[in-house]
């Protein structure tokens, strides 16, 4: 069976995000495609980042790796929804929001003052700016229809 991997995000027209799922999802079940979610939002990327310093119950999966490496395969179908290109004040209000949500996770550090805390801004920065287009984009920068979607089509 086909299977279609919808993103899930935290940008401004995350209600659109939210609401056209239902209905890829009502049109992809009439022709046998399912639809499965992949959290690429900040809040998410986030948590992916960390989640060797995060208690098991807090991790979370690293699907923006797991779309990057699908996204170079020929079958991959991903609908890939406007996404945030973080900056810095709002990488550090989504850290402050998952603490205060219980998330054990440490503080970005502005300036760091020894190796721990340099590594640590380092993969906080890998999340901020426009992370996803980069890694999405590098199987499928010619924007045609993936092979997969053709030959369901034909």
């Amino acid at each position: 069976m086909s299977k279609i991997l919808y993103t899930l995000t935290d940008e401004a027209p995350a209600l659109a995000t939210y609401s056209f799922l239902p209905i890829v999802q009502a049109f992809a079940a009439k022709a046998g495609v399912t639809v499965e979610t992949r959290d690429i939002s900040l809040s998410g990327r986030i948590l992916a980042a960390m989640s060797d310093v995060l208690p098991s119950d807090q991790a979370a999966h690293d699907a923006l790796a797991e779309l990057g490496a699908l996204a170079k395969t020929p079958d991959a179908n991903i609908v890939k929804l406007p996404n945030i290109s973080a900056s810095i004040p709002q990488l550090k209000a989504a850290i402050a929001e998952l603490q205060g949500l219980g998330f054990d996770l440490p503080n970005y550090p502005d300036e760091p003052a020894n190796q721990v805390e340099k590594e640590l801004k380092a993969r906080y920065d890998k999340v901020k700016g426009s992370a996803v287009n980069p890694v999405l984009r590098e199987g499928n920068s010619d924007r045609r229809a993936p092979k997969a979607v053709k030959s369901y089509a034909q």
